[in-house]
């Protein structure tokens, strides 16, 4: 019997992934440890996806049969019960993965290392910056109180950012190249390792501002910030291994405009 800490790696899906699921099965096959497991969870509406998942040897699937239609709903439902399956049969960690995110090999080995409550890899994404799709870091540091003072003396805020920890950044470009693991405000989710003491202790869920201390009650976070920020609440403070680099594959997710620039295909132009 292995003395490693017991790993479950595990990702919620549904059938719009599909064109990425021979990308992440091969991967998450290929991690370079001995004593994890894979648990895919789908929620997609019909079950030809999960006939299809059912068939991929070494991995264990699991069929969540929601009648909820909101999708980020949806998410945070299929996340908890994968937190389930941990408790009910002894995990140590979690590795928390979205579908189209390919980790390295080594990702279990390097992020124990850390010895974290909460730690990411990192990966990157398209974000919306001075009105033009960038590819920026998915991970997001707090705002200095020094910066803060100066950023406000350029830019007048809603009433609802009070203080410095209202507001977070990406990581910069130095903090990405440090090959360090930083503290950070939001980790990259998408490939998060979880120890048991934050997940016996803490759900998914969609926080609205005012739950975090905002006059705002009409904004909701997404699930995995939701479930970030309620862990800090908790005390669990959250880190990112910027050595553990993952490919995202979000080629499918974004289409060129007339002026050549990429724009996700769910945006309206």
């Amino acid at each position: 019997m292995s003395n490693l800490p017991k790993v479950l790696v595990a990702c919620p899906t549904y059938i719009g992934m599909e064109y990425c699921l021979d990308r992440f099965v091969n991967s998450i096959k290929e991690i370079d440890y001995d004593n994890y497991d894979i648990l895919i969870i789908d929620n997609s509406e019909e079950e030809e996806y999960f006939d299809e998942l059912s068939k991929i040897k070494e991995i264990f699937c699991l069929r969540d049969k929601t009648s909820e239609k909101n999708p980020r709903q949806k998410i945070v439902d299929s996340r908890n019960k994968i937190i389930d399956y941990a408790l009910e049969n002894k995990y140590d960690y979690i590795l928390m993965m979205d579908q189209d995110v390919i980790p390295p090999k080594e990702i279990i080995t390097e992020l124990l290392k850390d010895n974290q409550n909460l730690v990411s890899g990192l990966y990157f994404n398209y974000f919306n910056s001075s009105g033009k799709l960038k590819i920026l870091p998915v991970a997001w540091a707090c705002i200095t109180p020094e910066e803060f003072e100066e950023i406000k003396k350029k830019v007048k805020f809603p009433s609802l950012i009070k203080s410095n920890t209202d507001l977070r950044r990406h990581l910069t470009q130095e903090e990405v190249e440090s090959n360090k693991t930083l503290q950070v405000l939001i980790p990259s989710a998408g490939c998060l390792l979880i120890k048991k003491e934050v997940f016996e202790k803490v759900r998914y869920n969609l926080l609205n501002l005012q739950e975090l201390g905002f006059t705002d009650n009409t904004v909701k976070t997404t699930d995995d910030i939701g479930f970030i920020l309620d862990a800090e609440k908790k005390g669990f403070k959250s880190y990112c291994n910027t050595r553990i680099k993952c490919e995202h594959l979000i080629a499918e997710k974004y289409q060129k405009d007339e002026d050549g620039n990429f724009i996700h295909k769910g945006l309206k132009s």
